[in-house]
């Protein structure tokens, strides 16, 4: 499994990658590549993300609520998707409200590994449809914000798989601590790509190997306009 990581300050798996051991200092924002190897066992993945209208059901068939509620599902009204939008990417929920909806659902998230093998087949592509970027098999961020999960078609995966470049960075069930900060990694990439300084988020539709550190602090936080989630489930 080959992985690109932008180089930040806070390191990635580890607070300072073993790349850099020994190797003195390597400039920031740049990008490294490394792999290894991993196991998958025999798995399902959704079609596509986890929706506005998906998500509503479970609320009112659960009546989950998180402990924290600050920033929960922000870009809904009065506990409703934006009409029009059922079909979105549900966001602004963190990790632990994208678990409470899996395990609702007899499923869970997937591994970082299970989501990259999805997007990225076996043959080792770039993105999800080939190796060469096509803004129109993605959302790229020109309709200013989510669109709805099937509306690339020509953008999916060797697998089927739908919208796993642009839209919404999804969370993965790769919750880690490198003994300094607890943090997740997200994939995908988004339709929002903040310009002007190198230290914002990375944001744009990502290649399919391309992983961000997310740093786990407070719910409040880790809920965003841009993070969204899919489910997986494991097969015999």
């Amino acid at each position: 499994m080959k992985t690109q990581f932008r180089i930040r300050e806070l390191g990635f798996y580890e607070s300072t990658h073993p790349h850099f051991v020994g190797r003195g200092f390597h400039p920031l924002h740049l990008p490294i590549w490394f792999e290894r190897d991993v196991a998958i066992r025999r798995f399902a993945i959704e079609i596509t993300p986890v929706t506005n209208g998906q998500f509503a059901a479970f609320l009112r068939a659960s009546g989950y609520k998180p402990r924290h509620d600050h920033n929960f599902l922000r870009h809904w009204t009065n506990g409703a998707p934006p009409a029009g939008r059922e079909q979105h990417p549900v966001v602004w929920v963190d990790l632990e409200d994208a678990r409470a909806y899996a395990n609702w659902a007899g499923k869970r998230l997937p591994t970082e590994e299970e989501w990259q093998y999805s997007a990225q087949g076996d043959d080792g592509r770039v993105w999800p449809w080939g190796n060469n970027f096509d803004q129109s098999r993605c959302n790229d961020g020109a309709s200013g914000g989510t669109t709805p999960v099937n509306a690339y078609p020509e953008g999916k995966s060797p697998f089927g798989v739908s919208d796993m470049c642009g839209n919404t960075w999804e969370w993965t069930e790769s919750e880690r601590s490198d003994g300094r900060t607890r943090f997740a990694i997200i994939r995908g990439g988004s339709w929002y790509d903040p310009k002007g300084s190198d230290w914002y988020m990375d944001g744009g539709p990502k290649p399919v190997n391309f992983a961000a550190k997310f740093l786990l602090m407070w719910a409040g936080l880790d809920r965003c306009a841009t993070l969204g989630f899919r489910c997986a489930g494991d097969l015999k």
